[in-house]
C-alpha cells in the first residue's frame, strides 16, 4: 500500500462500525437485563442472546471507530494542510454536530420519554406526549452524538499539538518519539500486550469490564475520554506505519478467533459479576477485556482490508450512508420498540422488524433527500448520480 493512498478496506470498515451501532441500539429493547437509561425494555419478549450481542457489539465497535477516526485524521492533516484539515472537520463534524443536537436529538429522545412517563411513571398515553414535548426543549445532553463530540475535542487537540512541535523543546521529544516508533519491531507477539496496557491502566477503576459513553456536554468521566483519545492517537501511529496492515492482514484469523473466545469468557464473567467481582478476579478480567479491544480492531481491520481492499461503489455508498443512517436512526428504533410493546407482533418478529424497517427508511430517506442535496455535501461532499458519470 502506497504512502497516502485511500485505503477502501478500512472505508469499508468504518461504514460497518458506524451500521453495527444502529444493530446494537435495536437490541437493547429485548436484552434479558435492562440496559437502563432512557432505552425501552419489553417485558413480553426478551433472550439473553440480545445481551451477549450487545455485549460482543460494544466491546469493540467504539474503539474500532475512534482508531480508524485517528488514522483518517493524520492521512487528512498531512494531506490537505492544517487551515484546510479545520474547515473541511467543522463542515463533516461539527456542522452535522451542531445541528443535530438542535435537529436531532430532541426527536430522538422524544420515544425515550414516553417510554419513561407510560410504563415507569404510568401515565396516559396524551399525559405522557405533553411531558415529553415539554422536557424535549430542556438540556438533555449530547445523547447518541457523543461521538461527534468527541472527535471535536480530538481534533483540536490535534492542531494543538502539532503547533506546540513548533517549539524546540517539545520538537525534540517528538522526533524522539517517531524514532522509537519507527523502530517498533511488529513482528514480535509482544506489541499487542503493550498496546492493550495503557487501555488497562485507563479503566482499571471503572466498574464495568468496558467503557460505555459520556452524553453530556459537560463530560464527568475522564477516563472515557482518555480511553477513546488513546484509540484515536494509536490510528494516528497506525497510519504512519502502514506496514503494520500486512502483519494484521496475516494474523487476522487468530486475532479474531482468540478475540472472540475472550469475549464469551467475559460475557460470562459479566453476566456472574456477584460470583467474580473480586480484586483478582476484576483485574485480570479488566486486562482481558483490553487485550480483546485490541485483537478485535486489528484483526477486523486485517479482515476487512484482506477481502474488502478493492474499490468499489457498492462500499463507497454504503460508507456515504452509513453516517446519515446513524444520525437519524435511533428515533425510529425506540419509536417501533415502543409501539411493539403490548402490541400483537409476535415477540420473535420484534427484532428484526426494528432493525429492517429503521434501515430501509434511513437509507431511502438518505437516497432521496440527502445523497445529492446540500445535507449530502456536508456529510460527505458533492455526489453525481451514476448516469452523470457514464
Amino acid at each position: 500500500m502506497k504512502k497516502g493512498q485511500r485505503v477502501h478496506g478500512i472505508d469499508a470498515l468504518r461504514a460497518i462500525a458506524m451500521l453495527i451501532g444502529v444493530v446494537f441500539h435495536a437490541t437493547l429493547a429485548y436484552k434479558f437485563k435492562r440496559h437502563g437509561g432512557y432505552q425501552p425494555h419489553d417485558d413480553q419478549f426478551h433472550h439473553w442472546l440480545f445481551d451477549l450481542a450487545g455485549f460482543f457489539m460494544h466491546s469493540f465497535r467504539m474503539p474500532l471507530f475512534f482508531l480508524i477516526a485517528g488514522y483518517f485524521c493524520r492521512f487528512l492533516y498531512y494531506k490537505i494542510g492544517e487551515r484546510s484539515f479545520i474547515k473541511h472537520r467543522w463542515k463533516r463534524v461539527g456542522i452535522p454536530f451542531f445541528t443535530g443536537i438542535i435537529l436531532i436529538v430532541p426527536f430522538s429522545l422524544f420515544p425515550c420519554f414516553m417510554y419513561e412517563y407510560i410504563y415507569k411513571n404510568g401515565f396516559s398515553w396524551q399525559e405522557a406526549w405533553k411531558s415529553s414535548f415539554l422536557r424535549m426543549f430542556r438540556p438533555n445532553g449530547v445523547y447518541h452524538l457523543w461521538f461527534l463530540y468527541d472527535l471535536l475535542m480530538y481534533y483540536g487537540l490535534t492542531v494543538i499539538v502539532m503547533r506546540l512541535k513548533n517549539i524546540p523543546l517539545v520538537r525534540i521529544k517528538f522526533e524522539n518519539f517517531t524514532i522509537w516508533w519507527n523502530k517498533m519491531d511488529f513482528t514480535r507477539g509482544y506489541w499487542i500486550v503493550m498496546l492493550s496496557l495503557p487501555i488497562w491502566l485507563i479503566s482499571f477503576f471503572y466498574k464495568d469490564l468496558f467503557v460505555f459513553v459520556d452524553v453530556q456536554f459537560i463530560p464527568k468521566h475522564l477516563s472515557y475520554i482518555l480511553f477513546y483519545g488513546y484509540l484515536f492517537g494509536l490510528g494516528w501511529l497506525m497510519e504512519k506505519r502502514q506496514d503494520i496492515f500486512a502483519i494484521l492482514i496475516r494474523n487476522r484469523t487468530l486475532f479474531l478467533v482468540i478475540g472472540a473466545i475472550i469475549c464469551l469468557l467475559l460475557f460470562y464473567v459479566e453476566w456472574n459479576k456477584a460470583t467474580f467481582y473480586t480484586t483478582v478476579w476484576w483485574s485480570v478480567g479488566k486486562f482481558a477485556a483490553a487485550f480483546q479491544v485490541i485483537l478485535f480492531s486489528l484483526g477486523f481491520i486485517g479482515f476487512f482490508l484482506h477481502y474488502f481492499n478493492v474499490e468499489s461503489y457498492f462500499w463507497r455508498y454504503v460508507s456515504d450512508a452509513s453516517y446519515w443512517v446513524y444520525l437519524t436512526h435511533l428515533s425510529l428504533i425506540v419509536w417501533l420498540q415502543l409501539l411493539f410493546i403490548d402490541s400483537k407482533v409476535p415477540g420473535i418478529l420484534r427484532f428484526p422488524l426494528v432493525l429492517g424497517i429503521t434501515v430501509l427508511i434511513t437509507f431511502l430517506t438518505y437516497q432521496w433527500f440527502v445523497r445529492y442535496t446540500f445535507i449530502g455535501d456536508i456529510l460527505h461532499g458533492p455526489r453525481k448520480r451514476r448516469k452523470e458519470n457514464q
